[in-house]
């Protein structure tokens, strides 16, 4: 699967980035930056919802650009520095598969450029300065480090907490802690949120949420 989402907020005359995507995917922002009459210089913050190779692949260069702030949790920060994030374990046959064979090829093609970061978080944490009503909650379980943005009680871009290609069901294919992830779910619900917005999919439904909640908790 090679597609991973990266979201533009665009606000003020500043743009915000929750997550940047696949190296190539800075084509793509330049493009959303000039239909929202932003350039690159215009970012003031990088929220990562987490650091692997496919949220961040082109973060290096973009800051370079921007000179923006990077937002990451505490979990990951490190991993940031480094360039290299541990992959999550297989949550359904074939990612297990995948993991269990692929564990060294993953590895290998899942590098990236090391990056700095200038705000680090560990719980809840207030961003009413760059979005109103926004802030960024702890939702682990696909990795430790996992958060989400949360703006008001209308929108949260979840990363991959939440995966929206397959059919009946938001579960990702890779987490490292079920139990955890669905707490995170719970929490995420507690939002008041009517829309999700995850790292590969179309955006998710409140309703989507919930019935996927409530089938992982009676399995």
């Amino acid at each position: 699967m090679k597609t991973s989402n990266s979201y533009l907020i665009a606000l003020g005359g500043n743009g915000i980035l929750v997550d940047i995507g696949y190296k190539s995917n800075i084509k793509n922002l330049k493009i959303a930056l000039e239909k929202n009459n932003l350039t690159f210089l215009d970012i003031v913050l990088i929220v990562l919802t987490h650091t692997h190779y496919d949220h961040v692949g082109s973060l290096d260069e973009i800051k370079e650009l921007s000179a923006s702030k990077v937002l990451v949790h505490a979990a990951e920060k490190e991993y940031l520095e480094r360039g290299r994030t541990p992959s999550p374990k297989g949550t359904m046959w074939f990612s297990k598969i995948i993991f269990g064979i692929g564990s060294t090829l993953i590895a290998s093609n899942t590098r990236y450029q090391p990056v700095s970061s200038e705000i680090v978080v560990n719980g809840e944490y207030n961003l009413g300065m760059y979005i109103p009503s926004a802030k960024v909650i702890p939702t682990p379980g696909h990795t430790d480090g996992s958060i989400s943005l949360v703006i008001g009680n209308e929108v949260a871009f979840v990363g991959d907490t939440l995966f929206n290609f397959i059919p009946g069901t938001v579960f990702p294919p890779f987490a490292n802690n079920v139990s955890e992830l669905l707490k995170s779910w719970g929490k995420l619900i507690n939002t008041g949120c009517k829309t999700f917005y995850p790292g590969h999919g179309k955006p998710i439904p409140l309703q989507k949420l919930k019935d996927s909640y409530t089938k992982k908790k009676a399995a």
